[in-house]
């Protein structure tokens, strides 16, 4: 596998990797080494090989700027390049499965000189993606990516990789489509492996956190962003905690861009009722479902654009695991799934004041929470798990390693995952 990020953790990777270990398959991992972390080169973290890339910072300013040019000219990391042909050099695995869209396009290259094939795990709809982050960011970097890596150079790069690529392997089923529909992909090699919890290791009886006992807590565990749509949460509040006193909104977790965490921030404050948003900064992954446990409802308050009408988070899953009834806008996959499920409330995406009349109406009727709590869980152990997600990525590569078999024998390969 390679990460373009640290490890661990990463949900997606840790649960791909241990269906791989469990389906009898070897699991290396390329990935980037934390900055400033005291953390081995190469160690093995739970029966994955991972070998870890140096940070950029450790080379010379020649070097980066050259790398920067070359970068922005061929969408080809020189860096990783290099660094990929030594990991399947020493390795010797038998595909690349590369993780979000930045590294495709290096890593087929890659691919295509040791002649095995690659999957493209797309975690969202990645163009859309960066436009939405980029409505967050400050003017100079924004401006900065705005110029080099255009939307519509994202897109091109998309409908690219996807067609190349040996497999995609997308979230959702309407990700699927967009790949499918919109970037002309070969509809045979493209399968969704979504990302629901796996309950062998998601916590859901985990004890709250002190301090709520008396309140009703709406919540929210994860990134902050344009995208995610919490404004409609802080917009409500007013209105809500008229209504219910004793309500609070717990935001769990952070931005990755300090403007746009300041931006929520002053928006809270305006609203007058600050007192009842807590903002928790980041917190570990452990503590998690102690958060989730803490709320009496949690939510999924998506904006909608093209990003978030075809992916959808793990916290969805994790909430629904843990039999909290969910609130969620009316974006497309979180629609289908709470809807499916009758484990929640759909609401417009944006409308504070649904929200705020939802989440009255869920405040003042305890046996309606616990029954759509049920509903979620059940669904979640029915369909929504890891388990049936794992087999899907089993049988996309057993096919992989079918096609494998049909190559001269002078190209077949040990079983080996990356």
């Amino acid at each position: 596998m390679v990460l373009r990020g640290a490890f661990p953790h990463d949900i997606r990777v840790e649960k791909e990797a241990r269906s791989l270990l469990a389906g009898g398959h070897e699991v290396s991992l390329c990935c980037l080494a934390r900055e400033d972390a005291d953390e081995p080169l190469q160690e093995d973290v739970d029966g994955v090989d991972v070998r870890r890339v140096p940070r950029v910072e450790r080379y010379s300013l020649p070097y980066r700027t050259a790398k920067t040019a070359r970068f922005l000219l061929t969408l080809t990391d020189v860096v990783w390049r290099r660094e990929l042909d030594a990991f399947v050099r020493e390795t010797g695995v038998d595909a690349l499965h590369v993780h979000d869209l930045p590294l495709v396009r290096t890593a087929q290259s890659v691919a295509d000189d040791h002649d095995l094939p690659l999957v493209a795990d797309l975690h969202e709809n990645y163009p859309e993606a960066a436009r939405q982050w980029r409505t967050g960011m400050g003017l100079p970097r924004r401006a900065v990516q705005e110029v080099f890596t255009p939307y519509r150079r994202l897109r091109r790069l998309e409908r690219d990789c996807v067609r190349h690529a040996d497999h995609v392997l997308a979230t959702t089923p309407e990700g699927r489509t967009h790949y499918v529909e919109d970037c002309d992909a070969d509809p045979d090699r493209v399968t969704v492996v979504s990302n629901t919890v796996d309950l062998r290791t998601y916590d859901t009886d985990a004890d709250p956190v002190e301090g709520y006992d008396d309140e009703f807590v709406v919540g929210y565990v994860g990134s902050f962003g344009p995208h995610r749509g919490l404004e409609s949460l802080v917009d409500a509040m007013p209105a809500l905690v008229e209504r219910v006193p004793n309500a609070r909104l717990l935001l769990v977790g952070g931005a990755g861009d300090a403007a746009y965490d300041r931006s929520l921030r002053e928006r809270a404050a305006a609203t007058g009722v600050d007192e009842r948003i807590t903002f928790t900064g980041w917190v570990d992954a452990s503590e998690v479902p102690r958060y989730v446990a803490t709320c009496d409802v949690c939510a999924v308050p998506h904006a909608r654009n093209p990003h978030t009408e075809t992916t959808v988070p793990h916290k969805l899953f994790q909430y629904m695991a843990s039999r909290k009834p969910v609130l969620v806008s009316d974006v497309a996959p979180l629609a289908r799934v709470v809807t499916d499920a009758d484990c929640g409330v759909v609401v417009p995406a944006g409308d504070g004041e649904a929200v705020a009349a939802r989440l009255t109406d869920l405040a003042g009727d305890a046996a309606r929470r616990a029954r759509l709590g049920t509903n979620g869980r059940a669904a979640v152990e029915k369909t929504y798990n890891w388990e049936r997600e794992g087999g899907q990525l089993d049988r996309v590569y057993r096919r992989l390693a079918g096609r494998d078999e049909e190559r001269t024998p002078s190209t077949r390969r040990r079983t080996r995952r990356a």
